[in-house]
């Protein structure tokens, strides 16, 4: 059980997730009906998903593979 608040584990461990090439975002989802951590990945690649914890501080670390995000344009 997570001593923490999932927000505040995110927050703590954004940064450094968002350093390992290829990844291009984090949040929070559900899963399996309990709250979870998300990392997604612009291709997901075992080298890649070997580098991304399967748990953080307790909580289930998922990831997604979505592409590149990209703004937008106004």
């Amino acid at each position: 059980m997570p001593e923490r608040p999932i927000k505040t584990v995110l927050q703590e461990h954004t940064v450094e997730l968002m350093a390992l090439p290829g990844v291009v975002g984090t949040g929070l989802g559900q899963c399996q009906g309990e709250p979870c951590i998300k990392v997604f990945v612009a291709a997901k690649t075992p080298d890649l998903q070997a580098k991304i914890p399967t748990t953080l501080d307790g909580y289930q670390v998922v990831v997604e593979e979505t592409g590149t995000f990209r703004a937008l344009g106004s």
